[in-house]
């Protein structure tokens, strides 16, 4: 399904990214599951950054943007690349628990608050286009 619409776009956009950021605040265990078990640090992290595709739209108030950016570039330097990667728990489970994942969570936690009256009007808006959903 194609977005009709730029307001669209966003809210699919913005759908995308709070998932992501619950799948960022969760543990270790629940991240690599959310995440099918495959690649998750690389995944999650890629996910992640994909929320620059937000800014500049009005989607967020200033401050809200500015807290965005702020997890953003925390996840940008993670070294996924140098986390075990590949499918299967054990693998991810060890990526995940790489100490550098620690602060991303209480970030991510913070932002899914500060984000809460965006997450309400998407919710509302997808509410009304259930094609959407």
């Amino acid at each position: 399904m194609l977005p009709s619409s730029e307001e669209e776009a966003r809210h699919i956009t913005y759908r995308t990214f709070l998932h992501t950021l619950e799948a960022l605040a969760a543990a270790p265990e629940t991240q690599c599951e959310l995440m099918g078990d495959f690649n998750t640090a690389w995944e999650i992290r890629d996910d992640a950054l994909a929320g620059h595709y937000l800014m500049g739209t009005g989607f967020f108030s200033a401050p809200q943007e500015s807290a965005v950016l702020e997890l953003l570039a925390a996840v940008r330097p993670i070294p996924v690349n140098d986390m075990p990667a590949g499918s299967g728990r054990a693998v991810n489970l060890a990526a995940m628990r790489h100490p550098a994942w620690e602060p991303i969570r209480d970030m991510a936690r913070n932002l899914i608050m500060t984000l809460a009256p965006v997450t309400e009007i998407n919710r509302e808006y997808l509410r009304h286009h259930p094609d959407m959903r």
